[in-house]
């Protein structure tokens, strides 16, 4: 069927708002020349030939909220001079919602993580602690070369490799390379010869190394401390 014509009413006016003729069919409603309050948009289109449809939309006007009055809460107990402010919704001036460009996420991360990185890369501090708990492979006096020493227990050994793989690797390295100043090497380090501040480290935290004791037990402890004082080149046998 094709239309001859919309006309659009208001209420139960008898006088069309519009009529519209000619595709695309948009009318421009003015709401503030309208009463606040329930109204009605009756739709009637007329179709070439006769027959007609109607349709009617139901709406509400509200172009003038309530006035908001702050700095006095209801039930109050006041005394002296009071400041009020009073808001009234500008319907010709709409609040823009506020957005956060979600670049500034991004550069925010950036940010904290390149302090974390500079603080550990470039601070004294850092370093002293690192070079407390890892001098440079150079300067190790731990064998080069060969397996774990005598009297170690191969099963403790593969319990301790797994728990390093899990837990460990991925800020020390897979082959005890490490990440220096950050996280020390492992790899030909002298210090790892004092079974027990190695044990005191892994299971407290010391300096970038979280603490680990909540959830390695004391055999998860001394099997973690057995490989790594026996792998990367180092031998320094079985922690009492």
């Amino acid at each position: 069927m094709v239309v001859d014509r919309i006309e659009v009413y208001l209420d139960r006016a008898s006088e069309p708002l519009a009529v519209l003729k000619e595709p695309p069919y948009r009318l421009n409603l003015d709401t503030r020349k309208i009463p606040d309050g329930e109204h009605v948009l009756r739709v009637v289109t007329h179709f070439r030939g006769g027959g007609e449809e109607i349709r009617e939309i139901p709406f509400t006007v509200n172009n003038y909220p309530d006035v908001m009055v702050l700095g006095l809460d209801e039930g109050s107990e006041v005394a002296g001079t009071l400041e009020l402010r009073l808001a009234v919704g500008e319907p010709e001036l709409p609040v823009e919602p506020v957005r956060f460009n979600p670049l500034w996420y991004v550069v925010a991360w950036v940010i904290v993580l390149g302090g974390i990185w500079a603080y550990f890369a470039l601070s004294p501090a850092a370093e002293r602690v690192v070079a407390e708990i890892a001098p440079p492979a150079q300067e190790s006096h731990a064998p080069a070369q060969g397996g774990a020493a005598a009297g170690v227990d191969p099963a403790l050994m593969e319990k301790g490799k797994s728990l390093f793989e899990a837990n460990c690797a991925a800020c020390h390295g897979a082959n005890g390379q490490g990440m220096p100043p950050v996280m020390p090497a492992l790899a030909g380090n002298a210090n790892l010869k004092d079974a027990q501040m190695i044990l005191n480290i892994v299971k407290n935290g010391r300096g970038a190394m979280p603490a680990v004791g909540a959830a390695f037990s004391d055999e998860d402890l001394k099997a973690v401390a057995t490989y790594i004082r026996n792998s990367f080149g180092n031998s320094f046998g079985p922690v009492e």
